[in-house]
């Protein structure tokens, strides 16, 4: 039986579970459908249950609660994992006042509508001014949580439990001069496919259809989600039953969206995989944005990007789009795994790709310490970006405002996409050893082994195991570049 102090705490994290759910609910509807004039209201709306939760969570018995269960710690694995990480938690979170949280999210949900106009308009000036009051929020953040080298470092394990600046500075400095030479060496072999080989009319309504078939057939349960259209795709796992995708479209580039889909939908599988009866508690959440980052990449890249996934899915795509007609499906693969230095980072190219994470890594760091202003960000990202891809950056959209994630507030997600690159890979080869059939499977259009395999290795597990634990567990080796740089270089060199 379990120590009545570990069920108070069950009692209280579920209490506040049904609170982030409908949080997420609220944030779920300002990126889809909210009308602008609700704005404000919502801001406040957001600052209320931020600060809610956090006083429930922080409460001085929740303290003595957890120091209840590591005097008499339980037998169970669950039990452990979750008093481990509600300690951790707690020890962050009493660092802030409920009003520092509060005026958090206040300032976050006026920010992310700012950015999408700024972004619609490509001027940057619109949200200089709230991005400036996120940056000075973020380094006080860092400042209260403690860091041991750098203040990166204390928002950088927020996402990524255990990882450093100096660590995943270290690994990007290894990795850029191969992806570089890498991505030289793709670019070389993509010139020969034009940019415009899809050119053609693709319809809103038929790429929807299109999309749900292909999510659908990887396992996607639409009983329990569904997609919709937003400036920035994401995925919200709202609640057990409860995992909403959203994506954009482009009408003359159907993979845009597709590809935003299947990105995604590797996020809700993830959630819709997670064990619902411990929701609410650190063992039925996901352990890191690294490894949730993870399930999206191998489910974009590892499988929808290979000619295999073209083989069995063109027939289908031809009779949904017209613009198709007379295209075959080695078009539809080498349209996919063509390379081109982009300045958009979620439509660039595997070769490329993790480069757009290491530039965004390199302004971070600099913004929260203190030696970039957010005045000075579109000179120092236009300049760094033709530095890392020799392209010259025209507009503010192209550029410094093309993604969400500042608006959101969520200075040290980055890193995690890469981390996740490295995750996906290495999990997905693991997978094809362990279970040799897993390919042929692929090729046929049968996708329920692969998502079996990670049930078993990575969604069941929630937040029991920690990242390095549970990759070492699911492959047999610690988390490394090399099964990433293998898959890139099979692929375009």
């Amino acid at each position: 039986m379990s120590h009545p102090s570990y069920e108070k705490l069950v009692e209280r994290c579920r209490e506040i579970a049904l609170y982030q759910s409908t949080a997420s609910l609220l944030g779920w509807d300002q990126e889809t459908c909210l009308p602008k004039a609700g704005q404000a209201y919502r801001a406040e709306q957001c600052a209320f249950f931020g600060g809610k939760m956090h006083r429930l969570f922080t409460a001085p018995e929740v303290g003595g609660w957890i120091a209840d269960c590591e005097a008499s710690p339980g037998e169970a694995a669950v039990e452990a994992a979750n008093v481990r990480d509600w300690r951790w938690s707690y020890e962050r979170a009493t660092r802030l006042s409920a009003e520092f949280v509060e005026e958090t999210e206040r300032v976050r949900a006026i920010a992310m509508p700012a950015w999408g106009e700024a972004r619609e308009r490509s001027e940057f000036s619109l949200f200089r001014p709230h991005l400036e009051k996120i940056v000075g929020i973020e380094r006080q953040r860092a400042e209260l949580l403690g860091y041991v080298d750098e203040p990166y470092d204390a928002l950088l394990e927020s996402y990524e439990r255990g990882a450093t600046t100096a660590a995943v500075g270290e690994l990007f400095a290894q990795l850029k001069p191969q992806l570089v030479e890498i991505g030289a060496a793709a670019a070389a072999r993509s010139a020969d496919v034009p940019a415009d080989l899809l050119a053609g009319d693709y319809p809103i309504a038929d790429q929807q259809v299109f999309n749900r078939q292909v999510a659908a057939a990887f396992g996607f349960d639409f009983e329990a989600g569904r997609i919709d259209t937003a400036a920035h795709p994401f995925c919200s796992g709202l609640a057990p039953g409860d995992t909403r995708l959203t994506t954009r479209y482009d009408e003359g580039d159907f993979c845009s969206s597709l590809y935003g889909v299947l990105h995604e939908a590797g996020h809700g599988l993830y959630e819709q995989g997670l064990p619902a009866a411990h929701y609410g508690t650190p063992a039925g959440a996901a352990v890191s944005l690294g490894i949730h980052e993870s399930q999206s990449r191998l489910w974009e890249n590892h499988v929808g990007r290979g000619a295999a996934f073209w083989e069995h899915w063109f027939p289908r795509a031809e009779r949904q789009f017209e613009a198709l007609q007379g295209r075959s499906a080695k078009d539809l693969a080498a349209f996919a795994g063509r390379s081109a230095p982009s300045f958009i980072r979620v439509e660039a190219d595997e070769a490329s790709y993790d480069l757009h994470i290491i530039l965004r890594f390199e302004v971070e760091r600099a913004l929260v310490g203190g030696a970039l202003e957010v005045a000075d960000l579109p000179d120092y990202w236009n300049a760094k970006f033709e530095e890392f891809f020799g392209l010259r950056v025209g507009r503010d959209a192209d550029g410094c405002l093309q993604d969400i994630h500042w608006s959101m507030g969520a200075l040290g997600y980055f890193p995690t996409y890469t981390l996740g690159n490295l995750a996906a890979a290495q999990l997905f080869s693991a997978a094809c050893e362990q279970r040799p059939e897993i390919p042929d499977e692929l090729a046929a259009g049968h996708y329920a082994g692969l998502l079996e395999w990670l049930r078993e290795k990575v969604h069941r597990h929630g937040g029991q195991l920690l990242p390095p634990q549970l990759i070492e567990a699911a492959t047999g080796q610690p988390l490394s570049a090399d099964a990433h740089l293998a898959h890139l270089r099979r692929r375009y060199l």
